[in-house]
């Protein structure tokens, strides 16, 4: 009786580490998704500012079908989702997002780049 006992314990911290190794691997992916998730978002927000700029008049501190002088506000620059930066051309807006968790690849962060012109936003996810 004592080694089915024994057994049954093996068997049961087995099954037991699996779990929570499989918990663990669950909650890292749904951390890594919902933070690419917050990146996509903010990167679609600013590039919807940035169209507003483009679209507004000069007089009213828009660039009159340029995308010259405008800049991601100071508060959207660094936000608990990650660090954002843009290249400002004439004709579009370059944004990029870097998460604050491991991307796909399991070493670098998550990284997420948007392309703004008159046309759209298009989103590419690198990691």
């Amino acid at each position: 009786m004592g080694s089915q006992q024994l057994l049954l314990v093996v068997v049961g911290v087995i099954i037991v580490g699996l779990m929570i190794y499989a918990g663990y691997n669950i909650s890292m992916d749904y951390m890594e998704n919902a933070n690419r998730d917050q990146v996509i978002s903010r990167l679609y927000d600013l590039g919807l500012l940035a169209q507003q700029h483009f679209k507004k008049d000069v007089t009213q501190g828009g660039g009159s079908g340029s995308y010259i002088g405008w800049a991601i506000p100071s508060q959207f620059q660094n936000t608990q989702s990650g660090f954002f930066s843009e290249a400002v051309r004439t004709d579009r807006v370059e944004l990029s997002g870097d998460g604050n968790v491991a991307g796909r690849n399991g070493r670098t962060n998550i990284r997420v780049t948007a392309r703004v012109n008159k046309d759209g936003i298009k989103i590419t996810i690198i990691n």
